[in-house]
């Protein structure tokens, strides 16, 4: 049988293989690129751990090392809120003079001292909500999308390194050094999310990348945590001193990986569409998020629901989940810095079969059903946890449920990211991932308002708690309006979807193909 003959049966047999593949925005920008910022020989072997490689397509991207790097810069400054937080709270109770900080009706700055973080976050939310579409319309409209990366990343970890200075007589300073840092975080976000959707047009590759991202984001955080919970026990540190202990190690760290990610491996981006006449970025970025939220409105009826649902989903202020629960956690069960520390170390351990579990769960069904699942599990967990912990004398039970937040946590990201790459509508990717970003963050402020209001009023923190698995399980029940995942996608990418399907039905006739040839 000759060369010709056997490579026509092939294809025959795969018809996939007639395709052409074709490039990613990434690997366009990659082969573009005229290779001038790449580090040099030893310090590029610090991005080596982070290298993935996509599975379809054998690719292995800087941008995708530099998103993973990003990820694990982004884990240690968000657990730093959590031991800073913690000192926070213990710092504003002694400016209080609170003895009992449950009973204690002083105030400190017109505020319980057990509401300042709650209400540092509804600021942090708020702010959001409201600059959101200006941080988008620069990474959409202007040449500027890495500047916008590079420069909110310096300001986060500059923010950060100003904490150090944490005391008695500095806490509110701190403080609001963490509402900018909390900011500028969530602005950051929005950069770096616009480029993940370019990494790859294929559904199994951005599964495998935001599952890789996810664990190492979360492997950092669990090395990170238990390097400063280490050194605390081991020097036998105080609560003050821990949060500290926290920053020192948590600044240069983010610093490095953050530095060299947007220096050496993100690329430039032209300007996705120009402003228009008569306009600028201000009006501009609020004029496009109303155009394309009444076009996805309009138009996607599935991508309209998914759109409401993450105004719930527990991405929406992930910052007001944590002072939420920071704050229960110092208050109703006494536990020191240390222990919440323990605490975030154990989340983040199980945050690593929760990828799997996503990443599974998701070639198992779909990445819709997989988020629904997701859903459900996170709200149950907290709900449980809420009906439980009730008490000091039952804090050691805290350890137990952040097993399972952690595989909720592990198991609801990487789904939420898979599902908004495969529903944006080919060409349009930017623009829709700008519009997610706003919604996942409209209503961030929304909780930790509630909760504190709450707490205000002396109602029992546990309901505060348990108001975070009233909003997840509603933005479950929301995503049941979307239907099936497949007609989402015929709604958003009508000629993908017939071609799956026809990829689809040639696979089962290969199989029956392959089954009648055994047979004879």
């Amino acid at each position: 049988m000759s060369d010709d003959f056997k490579n026509d049966e092939v294809q025959a047999k795969n018809p996939k293989r007639n395709y052409e593949r074709k490039l990613s925005i990434s690997e366009e920008a990659e082969a573009a690129s005229s290779g001038r910022r790449r580090a040099p020989w030893p310090i590029n072997l610090i991005e080596k751990p982070f290298s993935v490689t996509g599975p379809t397509t054998g690719v292995s991207l800087g941008e995708a090392r530099g998103w993973g790097m990003d990820s694990a810069a982004r884990g240690p400054l968000n657990q730093a809120g959590s031991f800073v937080g913690s000192a926070l709270l213990r710092l504003a109770l002694a400016d209080a003079e609170c003895q009992n900080p449950v009973t204690c009706t002083n105030t400190v700055y017109g505020l319980k001292p057990t509401n300042i973080l709650t209400m540092s976050s509804v600021v942090v939310g708020l702010a959001t909500a409201i600059l959101m579409p200006i941080v988008g319309a620069i990474v959409d409209h202007t040449k500027y999308r890495k500047l916008m990366g590079g420069a909110t990343a310096f300001l986060v970890c500059l923010a950060t390194g100003l904490q150090i200075m944490i005391s008695q007589d500095t806490w509110f300073t701190v403080l609001l050094l963490e509402i900018f840092g909390g900011f500028f975080l969530i602005s950051h976000t929005t950069s770096v999310m616009a480029y993940l959707p370019d990494l790859s047009r294929e559904e199994e590759d951005l599964s495998h990348y935001t599952a890789r991202f996810n664990i190492a984001g979360f492997t950092v955080q669990m090395i990170y945590v238990a390097i400063v919970v280490g050194i605390s026990e081991g020097i036998g540190a105080n609560n003050l001193e821990t949060a500290r202990i926290s920053l020192i190690v948590c600044f240069p760290l983010s610093t490095i990986l953050l530095g060299y990610a947007w220096v050496f491996l993100f690329r430039k981006r032209p300007p996705l569409s120009e402003v228009p006449p008569g306009s600028n970025l201000v009006t501009t970025g609020f004029k496009q998020v109303g155009r394309t939220s009444m076009r996805i409105f309009t138009k996607y009826k599935s991508l309209r629901w998914f759109m409401f649902a993450l105004l719930w989903s527990p991405e929406s202020g992930a910052g007001a989940v944590l002072s939420i629960t920071v704050t229960f956690m110092v208050t109703i069960l006494r536990m020191s810095t240390i222990q919440v520390g323990i605490t975030n170390l154990i989340l983040l351990l199980f945050t690593l079969p929760g990828s799997l579990l996503s990443k599974k769960m998701i070639a198992m069904v779909n990445p819709l059903r997989s988020f629904q699942m997701s859903l459900v599990f996170f709200s149950l967990s907290v709900a449980i946890t809420a009906a439980v912990l009730d008490s000091e004398e039952k804090k050691h039970w805290t350890y137990l449920f952040a097993v399972f937040w952690g595989i909720a946590f592990g198991w609801v990201y990487p789904s939420q990211r898979v599902l908004q790459c495969t529903l944006i509508p080919k060409g349009q990717e930017t623009e829709m991932m700008g519009v997610f970003a706003f919604f996942a963050q409209l209503l961030g402020w929304l909780p930790p308002l509630i909760f504190s209001i709450m707490n205000q009023k002396g109602v029992d923190m546990r309901w505060g708690v348990s108001m975070i698995s009233f909003f997840i399980f509603f933005a479950f029940l929301i995503t049941l309006l979307m239907g099936s995942y497949e007609h989402a996608l015929s709604q958003v990418n009508p000629a993908e979807s017939t071609d799956l399907e026809f990829d689809e039905e040639q696979q089962e006739k290969d199989k029956d193909v392959s089954t009648d040839e055994n047979e004879s």
